[in-house]
């Protein structure tokens, strides 16, 4: 942290962001309790291939991937493969997170067939179907668990080598108990890893499934790492810090190195604060010069305040 420090100004951010995430649509087939979509105020739109190119004319430069994600279920947009053979066709890789319910036999060979998809992670929130099904409003667990596996188990013969396949386990008082279940299911699966994250507490209802710092203490313990060590199988977390840090150091480096463009062209140095009801929007590229949303204004106090530890959409942030 203290090297990115060195590189970073209060109020400028890198020449060019080094992630770069599109959401390939605000809309999604389910309705999930801890999730910002379900506060969105309308229906959502897809973005289109001639949207994409739109928005990759307008960086000063081609990224080396584009997270094909944002709010929605990005495989409910039906033009999601030519989204992604349009980054293909200007040499950009691709990752994307999908909830897993609409992987269909053609859907997985569509998604196999493009050697761009460099990473699929996945919703894997449960072990029992009555949990899952609870957090994952919609979803159908017995069938998820089949289409995933099936997935899981093509891409292990077709692209062992070049497609990481990651299990995304969002951590609240609903599954901690079954955390060591939720991993040996995702080991039996086939997933490369499990990716352990906090629940942004957008409204009152998502807030009161967050676990408490305790709770989160005790994943840490030698009993769960442990079972990955037995099962030879890696866990990273993304969860809250126990306490704050000092106010000399920052907090959050996106607003200096990432960026993420909504399907409607708003462009945010964030995508978790969505569904706060204040959420961040620095300009629309469909509007706006790219640079002139990088290095305006907006962007910058947006930076100031993150590095001083004052900005208050931050705050409802886990991470922060």
């Amino acid at each position: 942290m203290r090297v990115a420090i060195t590189l970073l100004r209060p109020r400028r951010g890198h020449r060019f962001p080094g992630v770069v995430q599109i959401e390939a649509t605000s809309r999604c087939n389910l309705s999930c309790p801890a999730c910002s979509h379900a506060k969105e105020e309308t229906e959502g739109q897809h973005l289109a291939p001639d949207g994409l190119g739109t928005v990759l004319d307008a960086l000063p430069r081609r990224p080396r991937q584009v997270v094909l994600s944002g709010i929605g279920e990005p495989l409910v947009n039906p033009h999601f493969f030519a989204l992604v053979d349009l980054l293909a066709q200007r040499r950009i890789a691709c990752a994307f997170f999908t909830n897993g319910t609409l992987l269909r036999p053609e859907t997985r060979q569509a998604i196999l067939a493009r050697d761009n998809i460099r990473k699929v992670a996945i919703s894997c929130d449960g072990a029992r179907e009555e949990t899952f099904e609870s957090l994952r409003r919609g979803a159908d667990f017995r069938r998820w668990k089949e289409s995933v596996g099936l997935f899981l188990a093509e891409a292990k013969q077709r692209r062992r080598e070049s497609l990481e396949l990651v299990a995304n386990v969002l951590v609240c008082r609903q599954n901690l108990v079954e955390l060591p279940d939720i991993i040996r299911l995702a080991a039996e699966l086939g997933f490369d890893s499990v990716n352990l994250l906090d629940p942004i507490p957008v409204d009152e209802i998502a807030a009161s499934m967050c676990p408490t710092a305790d709770e989160l203490g005790a994943l840490l313990d030698d009993g769960l790492l442990g079972l990955a060590r037995q099962l030879n199988f890696r866990v990273d977390w993304c969860l809250r810090r126990p306490g704050s840090p000092p106010r000399s150091i920052v907090r959050c480096v996106q607003p200096w190195d990432y960026v993420f463009i909504r399907a409607n062209g708003a462009v945010a140095p964030c995508c978790a604060v969505f569904g706060s009801g204040q959420a961040a929007v620095m300009g629309n590229i469909f509007q706006q010069p790219f640079g002139e949303i990088w290095r305006g204004e907006p962007y910058r106090e947006f930076r100031r305040t993150c590095a001083s530890g004052t900005n208050p959409l931050c705050r409802v942030c886990p991470y922060y």
